[in-house]
């Protein structure tokens, strides 16, 4: 248990160092949904991101209105300002990364992706990563988001069913 507590806590308090990493530094315009944004660089340039390693309820879902609300609040409380560490591009050339942003006046950057999984509005997707794993069974421990359904089901499920 301590194990997840303090990987929870590095997560959420991490600074970004990597300096071989493309990042993508630019101002979220839009949240599209509880796990996709739309950033522009300072060229003016807009870039579809996906957020590597979770997977919000889509917006039709159960629980997908309220996904893209909490990022959209968590992104305010950013001045919607992020960085944006690029894992790779989806063959239509959009962005699949770990979203990170800062509070103003500050260097420390939180893991905007981990955020929305800790909070329990999106599930961890081992598939793409498995970062986020065990942050999700602590918000599913604390019944808190999504965790506070009886049986929420998971987007990709949903998804499958909607075919």
């Amino acid at each position: 248990m301590n194990k997840i507590i303090t990987s929870g806590f590095i997560l959420f308090f991490s600074t970004i160092t990597a300096a071989d990493t493309k990042n993508l530094l630019g101002r979220v315009d839009n949240v599209a949904n509880g796990d996709t944004i739309i950033v522009i660089d300072e060229n003016k340039k807009r870039h579809k991101v996906y957020m590597l390693g979770i997977d919000a309820p889509e917006l039709k879902q159960a629980f997908g209105k309220e996904a893209k609300a909490y990022l959209d609040k968590l992104l305010f409380a950013r001045n919607y300002q992020v960085k944006v560490v690029i894992d790779r591009h989806t063959a239509a050339r959009n962005i699949v990364g770990t979203v990170y942003a800062s509070e103003l006046n500050s260097t420390q950057y939180s893991n905007i992706n981990g955020m929305m999984v800790m909070s329990g509005y999106a599930w961890a997707n081992p598939k793409t990563s498995k970062q986020y794993v065990g942050v999700e069974k602590i918000a599913r421990n604390k019944k808190v988001g999504l965790w506070e359904q009886k049986h929420p089901q998971a987007p990709w499920l949903w998804r499958k069913k909607q075919k």
